[in-house]
């Protein structure tokens, strides 16, 4: 979804279950906790600018935190407008609730995290499950059971990545969002601190077969998060999967190249689309960016009553998911390959949702290869092509009060794009 940070402590609770010895008669074992702290810095090479505290709470505690944390996130009823857009788009099943389903796993996964915005560690005094998929993963390679060691090593990491570079906390104004952007670089720090996570038990930076290895692991999260969510929305499930299964790909390809360093290279410059993430070659060796858009043509229906309510980037990754409502995995993956671009904004006159999408891609015959593929997944679209364009409407459901042809028009004619140059 589009708030990095809710979805970066999901992905961070996935990842482990509970702190084990770390936590102790509902308290804090601080002498664990500073070998940890004394040993992180030297496996990682990112020293701590100052201490961070650490914090025992229940599990009632930590899902009252996380709520909070949710609300904090989207602001008012933003999460029930993009419910309401990604509805309409076919990125949610009808009648699925948003906030339930983030809560749930919130439910279900409350074992630590660290919070950008209190700069804490926070430790639940006991754990709900055990994540039998890391569990297994890092018995494989170590032999002994470090999961809390695991899940503090991870969190302290990104302690690390917010001193040094800067963790986002504030919401975005949901109509003028980068969660596109936003999802790629909470990949590359989640990536990051799973590989941080490992090097701390494996004692060692792991070598490239080692972190080939973990890659490989990873691969089955989709699966996992299936089984044991299958109530929560498949667009939530595969982004919590591309935070670790994307995104360590990510960071292990700088790992493996250049060390810790070429990651730290990779944070001070973050990556700006999921096709980045996607596809490393396109950041690490001719540098794709995306196609920047400036939407135009909706001034009419604005003056007529309807209002912005939602604008965003939705990226390569997005469109895979939403081809994927129709098309075999490896298909739909193929159709949103060829992404250069887009831009989405979503007008609201009561109840009634007006989509106008405009989206760039690589070549002509992507842009035809999506153009033919979206109506399988979103029957009712108006889609228009030209050339390495493609525009997509989605009128108002039973209303025919918005004329899509006059507005596609309108959409074409006051639409700036700028492609920049590749490797700029």
């Amino acid at each position: 979804m589009r708030r990095a940070v809710v979805l970066g402590v999901v992905l961070a609770l996935l990842a482990a279950c509970g702190p084990g010895r770390l936590v102790r008669r509902g308290q804090v074992n601080e002498d664990a906790l500073d070998v940890i702290r004394r040993n992180l810095p030297a496996l990682r090479g990112l020293a701590f600018a100052h201490a961070v505290p650490v914090l025992a709470m229940s599990p009632e505690e930590v899902r009252a935190t996380l709520a909070g944390d949710l609300q904090l996130s989207y602001p008012g009823d933003d999460l029930a407008r993009v419910q309401a857009v990604y509805t309409r788009l076919g990125l949610l099943p009808p009648g699925a609730d948003l906030r339930v389903a983030l809560e749930r796993i919130y439910e279900e996964e409350g074992a630590g995290f660290y919070d950008p915005r209190s700069k804490r560690l926070i430790l639940a005094t006991r754990a709900l499950h055990r994540a039998g998929l890391w569990l297994d993963l890092v018995a494989s390679l170590t032999g002994r059971d470090p999961v809390g060691e695991f899940l503090v090593a991870h969190e302290l990491t990104h302690a690390l990545q917010d001193q040094h570079y800067g963790l986002p906390t504030d919401p975005e104004p949901l109509t003028n969002g980068h969660g596109d952007q936003r999802l790629a670089r909470t990949a590359l720090l989640e990536g990051d601190a799973t590989l941080a996570g490992f090097s701390y038990v494996l004692r060692r930076t792991p070598d490239p077969k080692t972190i080939g290895w973990i890659e490989a692991q990873l691969h089955r999260v989709p699966a996992e998060l299936a089984a044991r969510y299958p109530d929560v929305p498949e667009v939530v499930r595969a982004t919590i999967a591309f935070y670790y299964d994307a995104g360590t790909a990510f960071a292990g390809r700088a790992l493996a190249a250049g060390g810790w360093a070429a990651v730290d290279r990779a944070q001070a410059d973050p990556p700006e689309s999921s096709e980045q993430i996607l596809h490393p070659a396109r950041y690490y060796e001719a540098r794709e960016r995306p196609v920047a858009f400036g939407l135009g043509g909706t001034e009419a229906l604005e003056a007529a009553g309807w209002t912005r309510i939602l604008e965003d980037t939705l990226g390569e990754f997005e469109v895979r998911v939403l081809s994927a409502r129709a098309l075999p995995a490896e298909r739909a993956a193929r159709v949103a390959d060829g992404w250069g671009g887009d831009r989405l904004r979503a007008l609201a006159r009561g109840d009634a949702l007006v989509l106008v999408w405009m989206t760039a891609w690589d070549t002509s015959a992507d842009a035809a290869e999506f153009a033919e593929a979206l109506p399988a997944a979103v029957s009712d679209a108006r889609v228009e092509r030209r050339d390495d364009r493609v525009l997509v409407l989605l009128p108002p459901a039973g209303e025919g009060t918005v004329d899509a042809e006059a507005l596609a028009a309108r959409v074409w004619s006051r639409t700036t794009a700028t492609r920049p140059a590749p490797g700029t």
